[in-house]
């Protein structure tokens, strides 16, 4: 039930598919069912049990005999007329008909529900790409890339091919069944109510083979989580594994991995396929044993059917079996899609840390400073940024250098609120970021982070990524002064070159200089440089590193830097040692201290 509520909110706006597959399954039942009875009439007129005299027209009324009667007149009235044969004819034509329209009704059902199964999916996969882009860097640090590709590919599949299965088995097969039952009521209550005693032994020798398939299911799917996590990131460090010649490791892991899933698939296959021959069995079983005690009713002439009617019923029974038969293998089908649902609504149920304050403010511009106030951040129980004071006025190009690990790209990862501080606050303009509508905050800062990450599309979409209204003019524009045009334009194809995967396709320096356009495109007011010239040869750094200059003294920047050549000019130049300032000032003045920014000169030799 609870599976059914969370799957709900997706279902609503589709409501209207319901009561169309209800009646088209409805229909479909309805000329089923008349295919069945329609033999009882062929095989009186074949065998000749029946006498041909007339047959006196019934009274309209709702009744369940009175089409049956009304069909006699009909038939017994063409026999008079017409003859044996035209009537056998008349009657083969009504099935032909009844058969069209059972499978064009059918056919119309499946339809209307293959809509609502495509719907219904695509509304969960928006629901989870909405919630993976939405959620903070902190939760992609937590969650391995495999896993959640995992939930969006293979756990969505499951719900498709498992419940919304179920779901279709059991809003038409109970109908089926009801149907075919109330008939065969009708036509021999007493035989119909000997085999009810069946389908409670049927449903507890299945439910006790489904019992353990919920947890074997989920262990299934946790391992095929890690197969494609495993099988992820052995792409992505190809390079890695080649160069230290771990292939062989990798492979008997992946291996290990492969067979645990291999293992656990077998038994739980095992255990799911057991339901459809027990039931089978059991309804042959069932069938059985109906024609031995309905053969010994009619032969001692305790049952009011005649052979003919016997014959028709057991058609009709048989037809029972398959509705039965799909019933009980749903709630194993079911177990698998719980297990997805699980998995898929614990992604979307997880909360979104990073989100809009209740009363969030609107900012569209910069007009004067950026104030750090005393922050301490925190990843686990590591302590990253200790005690930060930090005033970044509009138009200054702030430098913040130090060892790796000293929390430079934490602190700028604060300001642009990829991370909420932890303690102490910051604000813009005097407003606390948290304050201030998420969009609005990253409109006005533009990041080019030492990560060149660059889409598998045009150059042309990279540049202007975020940007959809920026003109051809635009993006060249901005190509020119990150010194990108120029290799751009030697390219085969210029602009509408396809980069490859993260940019395979590029070396490092055209990657940097493309994410460098992108920023310039953007415009923002505040600009963050995390390692922007680290992937650029001394050539395209020193041409980079001139286009920056000009570009900044418009704009408030933090330029983030291991080359201190490369921050010689800022205003102001921040020393992080273990996550504290330890020093400040300009380069000049930095180097008279003789403290940890002279040692950094000293080993890369920039003075």
């Amino acid at each position: 039930m609870k599976v059914l509520r969370q799957l709900l909110p997706f279902a609503r706006p589709l409501h209207h598919f319901l009561p169309e597959y209800i009646t088209y399954t409805f229909l479909g039942i309805l000329f089923g069912l008349l295919n069945f009875t329609l033999l009882i009439p062929i095989m009186q007129l074949l065998f000749q049990k029946e006498a041909m005299e007339a047959v006196v027209k019934p009274v309209a009324n709702f009744s369940i005999s009175y089409p049956i009667e009304f069909f006699k007149y009909i038939f017994y009235g063409i026999i008079q007329k017409q003859g044996a044969f035209y009537a056998l004819v008349f009657v083969c034509i009504i099935i032909g008909i009844s058969i069209l329209l059972a499978n064009l009704f059918r056919y119309l059902a499946v339809k209307v529900m293959f809509r609502l199964r495509l719907k219904l999916m695509e509304r969960i996969r928006n629901a989870l790409y909405q919630k993976y882009i939405n959620q903070s860097l902190s939760y992609h640090h937590n969650h391995s890339k495999g896993e959640l590709l995992m939930v969006m590919t293979t756990e969505v599949q499951e719900i498709e091919a498992s419940l919304i299965t179920a779901l279709q088995v059991l809003l038409r097969d109970p109908l089926v069944v009801l149907a075919y039952f109330a008939t065969l009521f009708y036509m021999s209550p007493q035989l119909t109510l000997f085999t009810l005693i069946f389908l409670p032994v049927t449903g507890i020798v299945i439910s006790m083979l489904t019992r353990k398939l919920k947890k074997m299911n989920y262990y299934n799917q946790e391992m095929n989580s890690k197969i494609i996590s495993q099988t992820d990131e052995s792409i992505s460090g190809i390079k890695q594994i080649q160069s230290f010649t771990a292939e062989q490791m990798m492979s008997e892991r992946f291996k290990s991995t492969n067979h645990i899933f291999s293992r656990f698939s077998k038994k739980l296959g095992g255990k799911k396929e057991l339901a459809s021959p027990i039931s089978e069995v059991l309804g042959v079983i069932a069938a059985l044993t109906l024609v031995i005690y309905g053969g010994y009713l009619i032969l001692n002439g305790q049952s009011g059917l005649t052979g003919e009617q016997f014959i028709s019923y057991l058609a009709i029974y048989t037809q029972i079996i398959q509705p039965l038969k799909n019933i009980s293998q749903t709630s194993s089908n079911i177990q698998r899609g719980i297990v997805a649902c699980e998995k898929i609504f614990s992604v979307l149920e997880e909360p979104v840390v990073i989100e809009n304050a209740a009363s969030s403010v609107t900012k569209k511009s910069f007009t004067e400073n950026i104030h750090i106030n005393n922050i301490n951040f925190r990843y686990g129980q590591a302590t990253v940024l200790k005690n930060i004071n930090l005033t970044i006025e509009k138009g200054k190009t702030i430098a913040l250098v130090g060892q790796s690990g000293s929390g430079k790209s934490t602190l700028v990862d604060l300001i642009a609120r990829f991370y909420d501080v932890q303690e102490g606050s910051i604000a813009i303009d005097g407003t606390d970021t948290r304050k201030i509508d998420l969009l609005d905050l990253r409109s006005l800062i533009g990041v080019v982070s030492q990560d060149n990450f660059l889409f598998n599309d045009t150059i042309y979409n990279n540049i202007a990524f975020g940007q959809p209204t920026a003109t051809k003019e635009q993006i060249e524009a901005a190509a020119k002064v990150a010194n990108a045009h120029e290799f751009i334009m030697q390219m085969e194809n210029g602009y509408e070159t396809i980069t490859g995967e993260r940019g395979v396709k590029l070396s490092g320096g055209q990657r940097q200089r493309i994410t460098i356009a992108r920023a310039v495109l953007k415009n923002a007011p505040i600009l963050i440089l995390d390692e922007a010239t680290s992937a650029l040869d001394t050539e395209s750094e020193k041409l980079v590193q001139e286009a920056l200059n000009n570009l900044l003294s418009n704009r408030t920047s933090i330029v983030i830097a291991h080359r201190l050549s490369t921050v010689r000019h800022a205003d102001e130049i921040i020393v992080l040692h273990e996550g504290a300032i330890r020093e400040r000032g300009t380069h000049d003045a930095l180097i008279q201290q003789n403290g940890i920014y002279q040692k950094l000169v000293e080993m890369q030799e920039v003075r």
